[in-house]
């Protein structure tokens, strides 16, 4: 399978909070922009160590381009160790022919290194405020991934590159050409600005004598259109005629609607585009359209990883205007997410096909009616594998679209994870709910096992979930009385694990019997394991007033570790991600021989109630599995018995991808042989 065809490493000093919020900014600014759909440029942060150190290698080898992206501020120049790891990082990129593109965050963060004293760095540190330096920075990643994936990097006789800007084609009519809302004056003399790019206009970029119609089409074809739509736009015979030409030619087109009256006919073919509403602020739309350009060729090089023989790639959705003219039989190759039914049917009529990856995956239905357990939560130690929160709930929701789109059914222990991710999951449900032709109800699509204590949910909650999920709620188990604790009966108890070591017995005992319900499959009917993340340690939480405090798992043991040994046990197929550290990566290093000090008492009696909570399991006579038990029957399982549905060699590329596609991938490789 072919690499990702790109990834934007962001490189930052851990300890400091102001550059790790900018680099959250940027990967959602590529990632989950509502103007641009399908704006999914994956990011990874930059790896570390204990202590706020930089990592020990670099790694560029998990797409076939890479963008580094560094954030120097104050913070990284005084520490010298990171200093001279960015210049280790800048040699790297020149003998990998990666991109390096460093953003100087403060007067003093440059040149950080000897080697990068030549090397130029993007001066954001002079913008006054965050407002300003944000969008400037993002516009300029964006600029730069364009210009690298388009290949503007001609190389001349000395074998040098010389750098190409992006071109931006104004359409427009000279009609507006000084007058109100004067929207063409005001965006040229934005992109007249200190901007990596380059304006085509008609009336300033062809030659006296040419055939103007030519060279109009010409124009275009190496260009990104942007609009400039007011009330006479649509009467001009050559405005229509250079949309209809980017379209033709497959060019990223964005709109800026400075309309302020009516319209007498509207362009029927400037539909299926994003468009901003003229604000008097050029720059948006400026930014429209380059990160549609991104999508496009980013698209592209994503669909040609599903390309078959004969297929046609079309970065936008088909419509009449494209379709028109192609052979009965042809086949498009399009962007998720698929269009309307309504609208399907009648682009049907044209005889052309058309389809995008999920719709094609989703023809093999090869998962239908098995059921898939999820054992996903928040990591301990994320940020030391160069990711992010933001990341671990984005490949949660890859894997449940792919897994939906499959015909699965998801099953999830305990609560259904953050309110962000169960929003995200409803979504997914009700678009990708592809068993309705099948005569099966979206709540079959997820079972949601809810042991005690966490059985209460508020009406809101309740209300939500109410058209999502099955919901199984498992019974207070029977060896949690009121010997143990007066209150822990009653109908609807509401503790929390930390109040006291008899609270942590009773919630350790209750989760502990609702993870071995999910994992015996004569019970639940779940047919394998899917983990990612997993607290085992504590996590450091800071509240509003800057205070910080520490929270620990609830069980007896980490609860995803818990769900790895029950499966184990009763031989439930296990697929490890290790990208996001956590429990998987924890596991994956025993199965690896590493011995790690998590996996030990010394560590976890650190745990709230942890000593007297292992006296109450032994006064009770409930078995207590010690670590070293925990570690041997791990090990003694091996990787090749902890999934056989993958080859050793699949998993140890299971274990270490950061892939989101190839992780997926890889699973469905593995669930399809069940």
């Amino acid at each position: 399978m072919k690499n990702l065809p790109l990834i934007v490493h962001i490189i930052f000093h851990p300890g400091s909070a102001g550059a790790r919020d900018l680099a959250r900014h940027i990967h959602r600014q590529l990632n989950v922009d509502p103007m641009v759909p399908g704006l999914r440029v994956p990011t990874i942060f930059c790896e570390g160590q204990q202590g706020n150190k930089p990592p020990l290698k670099f790694r560029l080898g998990h797409a076939e381009r890479t963008v580094v992206v560094v954030l120097a501020d104050d913070v990284i120049n005084l520490d010298d160790e990171w200093c001279s790891f960015i210049g280790d990082v800048w040699e790297h990129c020149l003998k990998a022919s990666a991109r390096f593109v460093p953003f100087q965050l403060a007067k003093g963060a440059w040149p950080l290194d000897p080697r990068l004293e030549k090397v130029n760095f993007a001066r954001a540190y002079s913008f006054a405020d965050d407002q300003a330096r944000r969008p400037w920075i993002v516009q300029r990643i964006v600029v730069e991934v364009c210009r690298y994936l388009s290949d503007l990097d001609p190389v001349d006789e000395a074998g040098k590159k010389s750098p190409v800007p992006i071109k931006i084609f104004l359409s427009h009519t000279k009609l507006d050409l000084g007058h109100d809302p004067y929207i063409t004056n005001k965006v040229l003399d934005c992109l007249k600005a200190d901007q990596p790019i380059e304006a085509w206009v008609d009336s300033g970029s062809i030659l006296v004598g040419s055939l103007f119609g030519q060279e109009i089409e010409s124009g275009i074809k190496n260009t990104s259109l942007l609009v400039l739509l007011t009330d006479s736009y649509a009467t001009r015979e050559w405005c229509r005629e250079e949309i209809l030409l980017a379209k033709e030619h497959q060019r990223p087109v964005a709109v800026i609607d400075a309309l302020k009256e009516y319209e007498s006919r509207s362009f029927p073919y400037l539909g299926n585009v994003p468009r901003i509403r003229w604000d008097d602020d050029p720059q948006k739309g400026i930014d429209l359209v380059l990160k549609e350009t991104l999508r496009h060729l980013h698209d592209h090089a994503l669909l040609e990883r599903w390309k078959v023989a004969d297929d046609i790639i079309f970065a936008r959705p088909p419509e009449f205007a494209t379709l028109a003219g192609m052979t009965h039989g042809s086949r498009i190759l399009y962007p998720d997410p698929p269009v309307g039914e309504g609208e399907k049917r009648r682009l049907e009529r044209t005889g052309v096909l058309f389809e995008t990856p999920l719709q094609r995956l989703a023809s093999d239905r090869s998962l239908q009616g098995l059921k898939i357990g999820l054992s996903m939560s928040e990591s301990t130690d994320i940020a030391l594998y160069g990711m992010d929160n933001l990341h671990l709930e984005e490949c949660m929701a890859e894997l449940s679209r792919y897994l939906l789109i499959k015909g699965a059914t998801l099953a999830y222990g305990g609560h259904l994870g953050s309110e962000g991710y169960t929003r995200r999951l409803i979504e997914l449900v009700s678009t990708y709910n592809t068993n309705r032709a099948h005569g099966t109800a979206a709540l079959d699509r997820i079972v949601n096992y809810r042991g005690w204590p966490l059985l209460d949910l508020a009406e809101a909650q309740r209300s939500e979930l109410k058209p999502l999920c099955q919901t199984v709620l498992l019974p207070r188990p029977a060896d949690v009385d009121e010997s143990l604790h007066p209150e822990i009966c009653k109908q609807a108890p509401s503790f929390a694990a930390t109040d006291s070591a008899e609270h942590r017995f009773a919630w350790a005992r209750g989760m502990t019997e609702m993870r071995e319900f999910q994992a015996d499959r004569t019970k639940s009917g779940v047919a394998a394991m899917i983990v990612l993340g997993g607290r085992f340690g504590p996590t450091v939480r800071t509240d509003k007033d800057g205070n910080k405090s520490e929270e620990w798992y609830s069980g007896r043991i980490p609860g995803v570790l818990e769900e790895v040994l029950l499966a184990i046990k009763l031989g439930q197929p296990v697929f490890l991600i290790g990208a996001f550290g956590g429990v998987a990566e924890l596991v994956i290093d025993l199965l690896r021989g590493e011995d790690r000090m998590e996996a030990t008492w010394d560590y976890q009696k650190n745990a709230p109630h942890s000593v007297k909570m292992r006296e109450l399991y032994e006064r009770r006579g409930i078995g207590w599995v010690d670590y070293p038990e925990i570690v041997a029957t791990i090990r003694a399982k091996g990787i090749a018995g902890i999934n056989p549905l993958l080859t050793e060699e699949e998993q140890h590329e299971l274990f270490d991808t950061v892939s989101y596609a190839r992780i997926v991938e890889l699973i469905l490789a593995g669930l399809g042989k069940l």
